[in-house]
């Protein structure tokens, strides 16, 4: 009873720290961690059922689900026993407080990820079954003759330094005519995640128990053990596995629909390259020569860019996207408390214009729209994988073309209908708002605020994306389909839709050899089919055939990928990472304030009203590369309008950052763009 009332008085203690700074109402609060409660109820109801202890309720035993039951409900009744006993403020700042005393947390403690419950350990048994899937050499999609050999191509991967999981790979293969003349297919190698995580498998479970990948300013949460990442990850100079898509294109940049192919393969990174390696490469030559495919490769990329923009997607119409700030902290000695912080300004893609967040603004409003972003690699990157995604959406088609040619009545065969998590957005509604749209329109013909403004405005035009196995455009991407696939290893949702293909290529393989009469390897298990083998029933006379029959058993269920799975825990997810990022920039800003003798003031520009009654702006904070919210002290501001504003107060961990007016019109601080590390 000693050990179970410290155990539950510390576990409340935990909990009533994770409060700090929580904003929202009680059933937003509980909305926020509804993932925690999945089974919970089911076995509250149970144990009050029929689980009782000496005349109490069965919510009194204290089991594995009581942590589940202390986040939900947020019981802090003995939490606050052991702060009374301690005479110490019964507050969740006060029990942060004596936790960080203690040494049970950091000063700097995510406790927004505590609240949230989700996994930041892996267990011992996960761990294991991890490094059992490392020696695993058993491979389904060789043992069927499905994984090809593809080390011939040339392949690069393109990621930034720190980057530790390496999904993606690109290369491009030259196809001759009948004619002589040459054509290009462009191949995209994604990490055959499946393959060390079958969806039989324990590290699948691990997967599917957290569902993404977390980023946060500190690092990684990962979705899988680095012990099999890196087994994983397409590394540089040694054979990997992957699942890869092959593609041409038509002059205008669509796709040739008849052209995918996509195939379990044997690749080998030839190059791991950085963003900065392939526009250097790029700027000098190299890429048009020696690595002649990095030249392919951007060429494609425009070609699609202008392609997407001509069906209307947000690149057009939001030709200057707001930068936002990246925040990073890292341990540092010389840095208060022992963490030093850094911003880096980034944009989603840009008209050439936006190079850094620097309030000058070209004057000009004849600069083309669709000028190609300042970093030739990062749109190289970007385009291959969005091509991949719409590639993979349409090759459903050419599936379903096979299999109405494959029919035929006198065969067995396994049903094998594909199904995908098809990514779709409407068109902005623009008819039935006739004046927004004008204002709309009138801040991208003047570039108001360097287009920013516009860039602000024309967010409430956009609906909300949708995840369903119908195909449906996708008007932001201005694509006929879109799938996610190419991060399996961060992503739960993209492992699913590699389960599903490599299934469906596996099932088309047995039907073939079902009509051939040929052996089906007796390797081939249930895992890899997600049904039943097949059994043999008869041998011809000549032993050359065989004939089989499907035995539908009870423990063998056919395996329906649910897509829906684990969209909780990702919706659970953005908020973390949002307010994450919001503390630490708010601790860069207050280190920023406190370092400097002088007044701190920052150039903002205003990018429109929220609430006109109280004066409250949206305005855009030019060095830090962040959006925030102003009442203004003088009346009525104008779209576009600068200011130069200094920090009133500010508050990381309870997420308040208050400005004001500057008694001048700049400082030194404030004069320089760039953002050091805090």
């Amino acid at each position: 009873d000693v050990i179970r009332g410290a155990i539950i008085a510390l576990q409340s203690l935990l909990i009533m720290g994770t409060q700090v700074g929580v904003k929202g109402t009680p059933q937003q609060q509980k909305k926020n961690i509804a993932h925690l409660f999945r089974g919970y109820n089911e076995i509250k109801s149970q144990n009050n059922g029929s689980n009782k202890n000496n005349g109490k309720d069965g919510d009194d035993v204290w089991n594995e689900d009581s942590i589940r039951k202390l986040k939900h409900e947020v019981n802090q009744v003995a939490g606050t026993q052991v702060m009374a006993k301690l005479q110490r403020k019964r507050t969740a700042q006060s029990v942060f407080d004596l936790l960080v005393e203690l040494g049970v947390w950091g000063k700097h403690e995510d406790v927004v990820l505590l609240r949230s419950g989700f996994p930041t350990r892996f267990t011992d048994d996960e761990e294991e079954a991890a490094k059992e899937a490392i020696e695993n050499l058993r491979d389904p999609d060789k043992i069927l003759g499905l994984r090809k050999d593809l080390r011939r191509l040339k392949a690069y991967t393109i990621d930034s330094a720190s980057a530790s999981e390496i999904d993606d790979g690109l290369s491009v293969e030259v196809l001759t005519n009948e004619d002589g003349s040459v054509r290009q297919r462009f191949w995209i190698h994604i990490a055959d995640a499946d393959h060390w995580a079958p969806r039989d498998s324990a590290v699948f479970g691990a997967a599917r128990r957290r569902a993404s990948s977390i980023y946060l300013p500190t690092g990684t949460v990962p979705m899988f053990p680095q012990s099999i990442t890196g087994i994983m990850s397409l590394t540089a100079d040694r054979d990997a596995y992957a699942l890869s898509l092959g593609v041409e294109l038509l002059p205008d940049g669509r796709i040739d629909t008849s052209s995918i192919v996509i195939t379990p393969s044997l690749i080998r990174i030839t190059y791991r390259l950085t963003y900065d390696d392939v526009d250097d490469m790029l700027e000098e030559g190299v890429g048009y020569s020696e690595e002649w495919q990095l030249g392919a490769l951007l060429a494609a990329a425009t070609k699609r860019r202008a392609h997407r923009v001509s069906k209307g997607s947000a690149e057009g119409f939001v030709p200057n996207p707001i930068p936002q700030a990246s925040v990073k902290s890292v341990p540092g000695d010389d840095a208060p408390d022992g963490v030093a912080v850094s911003i880096n300004l980034e944009v989603s893609h840009n008209a050439g214009n936006n190079q850094t967040a620097s309030a000058e603004v070209p004057a000009s409003d004849t600069a083309n729209d669709h000028a190609p972003p300042v970093s030739p690699a990062n749109l190289l990157v970007t385009e291959m994988m969005i091509l991949s995604g719409e590639a993979f959406g349409k090759m459903k088609f050419n599936f379903e073309n096979e299999e109405k040619q494959n029919i035929n009545g006198e065969h067995l065969k396994l049903s094998n209908t594909l199904k995908l998590p098809y990514r779709s957005q409407k068109e902005p509604d623009l008819r039935s708002r006739p004046e927004e749209v004008s204002v709309m329109q009138n801040l991208k013909k003047t570039r108001t605020g360097g287009g920013y403004c516009h860039a602000w405005y024309s967010r409430r035009f956009f609906k909300p994306v949708r995840v369903e196995e119908s195909m449906e455009s996708h008007a932001g991407m201005g694509l006929d389909c879109y799938v996610q696939w190419t991060s399996p290893i961060r992503r739960f949702g993209d492992l699913q839709a590699h389960a599903a293909v490599k299934r469906y290529l596996r099932r088309k393989m047995v039907n073939k050899l079902i009509r051939e009469g040929s052996v089906i390897p007796p390797e081939i298990r249930y895992g890899d089919l997600g049904c039943s083998v097949p059994r043999v029933v008869q041998h011809t006379e000549d032993d050359t055939k065989i004939k089989y029959e499907l035995v539908e058993r009870e423990e063998e269920e056919e395996d329906e990928i649910n897509y829906r799975d684990g969209q909780a825990l990702i919706t659970a997810t953005r908020p973390v990472m949002r307010q994450s990022q919001q503390y630490w920039m708010f601790e860069y800003i207050q280190r920023l304030v406190s370092s400097s003798d002088e007044e701190v003031d920052f150039e903002c520009v205003v990018l429109g009203c929220i609430d006109y009654e109280r004066y409250r702006y949206a305005i855009y904070v030019h060095r830090l590369g962040l959006e925030h919210n102003y009442l203004s002290e003088t009346g009525a501001l104008k779209p576009g309008q600068t200011l130069w504003l200094k920090v009133s107060s500010t508050n990381p961990r309870m997420g308040l950052l208050t400005f004001t007016l500057s008694s001048r019109g700049g400082g030194i601080a404030a004069r320089s763009h760039s953002a050091p590390a805090a």
